[in-house]
């Protein structure tokens, strides 16, 4: 029979390695999917084109960096844009982005999703490159699908080109 798992604190959380490393939500130690290849493809590419697009703005390209969402919960972004780097981001970031995995379904990225924007994030995407989709997230506007091939930010006031961050086609 499986047990439940047991609340922690915070600073034993922030204090703790996990291989891959794993989301706190309230008390909880939750895994995260781990990215296969098309997802890690994708995150790279995205990664890069906002580094083109960021770094001679000042602001920084993480990968996979906690974010502190709030006291109780800590996400960790697939790839985010931030405007000081720290050890672990405890500002908004401008813009967050979810790369899906195989396994991942609608009910874990709404969640996270919901975090960012209680946080103050105002841009988030989120990108499948099993199914050639991807979605802007934008504050205080309805989710909407890309469907003319441009991820865009209005906050940073960037677009790229969905095509470009996406594996080639099988």
């Amino acid at each position: 029979m499986a047990t439940a798992p047991s609340p922690i604190s915070l600073d034993e959380y922030m204090n703790t390695s996990y291989s891959p490393d794993c989301e706190y939500i309230d008390g909880l130690v939750m895994e995260r999917n781990v990215g296969k290849g098309k997802h890690s493809y994708t995150q790279l590419k995205v990664g890069q084109k906002l580094l083109e697009l960021c770094e001679s703005r000042g602001l920084f390209v993480l990968t996979e960096q906690r974010t502190r969402i709030s006291e109780y919960r800590v996400r960790i972004p697939d790839v985010s844009v931030v405007e000081e780097l720290a050890e672990v981001t405890v500002e908004p970031p401008r813009l967050c982005v979810e790369i899906l995995s195989p396994d991942d379904r609608w009910s874990r990225v709404n969640p996270c999703i919901a975090d960012y924007q209680a946080m103050g994030v105002l841009s988030a995407w989120v990108v499948d490159p099993y199914e050639r989709r991807a979605w802007i997230f934008e504050f205080d506007k309805p989710p909407l699908e890309v469907h003319d091939g441009k991820l865009r930010s209005e906050e940073l006031g960037i677009e790229i080109n969905l095509a470009d961050v996406l594996p080639p086609a099988n």
